[in-house]
């Protein structure tokens, strides 16, 4: 029997997936050439078209794979902080800001992909995106549960809590001229700001129970 060819002990598609985020971050932008992706695999190009016909097709599983990313994150967070909700909200939101000013090429692809990539306009649509939004949930009804926000839709208030984090994220990674650090803190103070508001609906009855 011949002996497999190299490309054919490749885990091409994962790889090109990896390298492309990889590329993203060192680019800066999504203009990364899918001949710059093959050789970074170690593939001829063909072999790359046979997994990925284009390069949006490319970048469409690269989104998936970002959103992938970010809930096994905050799910490892959650399980960990699984008796401490209100907890859980500020530290899981941490987290999602970390991801972003980590990755923040990466974000952008997820968050406000290109129409030519032909996604849903609605970021939260994929099945890791919807799972990432309803451990948020998740987390507001046990918060909930202890006095925090009583009353209030909190399938609404968790689409308005994403979207306010999302939107302090979009003006600080806008900023060229602030660093990691910088936007990391602004970000932070943000969140912190969101969750002081959230403190103050408990209820005193059930704060002291």
């Amino acid at each position: 029997m011949a002996r497999p060819r190299k490309e054919q002990e490749l885990d091409i598609a994962g790889r090109a997936i990896d390298e492309t985020i990889r590329l993203l971050a060192k680019h800066g932008d999504l203009d990364v050439p899918l001949t710059a992706v093959a050789t970074a695999v170690g593939c001829t190009a063909p072999a790359l078209y046979g997994h990925f016909r284009s390069k949006s097709a490319l970048l469409r599983a690269v989104r998936e794979e970002g959103f992938d990313r970010l809930y096994k994150e905050k799910l490892a967070l959650f399980e960990k902080m699984r008796g401490d909700p209100f907890g859980y909200l500020r530290d899981g939101s941490y987290a999602y800001v970390r991801f972003a000013v980590d990755n923040p090429t990466l974000y952008r692809l997820m968050l406000t992909p290109p129409p030519k990539l032909e996604v849903s306009g609605d970021p939260w649509a994929s099945e890791a995106g919807s799972k990432i939004l309803n451990l948020l949930l998740a987390c507001l009804r046990s918060s909930q549960e202890e006095g925090y926000l009583p009353g209030i839709d909190l399938t609404r208030y968790s689409f308005m809590y994403a979207s306010a984090v999302h939107g302090a994220l979009s003006f600080i990674l806008q900023n060229r001229e602030m660093n990691e650090p910088a936007r990391w803190d602004a970000t932070r103070e943000a969140i912190d700001t969101l969750m002081d508001v959230i403190a103050a609906t408990r209820s005193v009855e059930r704060a002291s129970s």
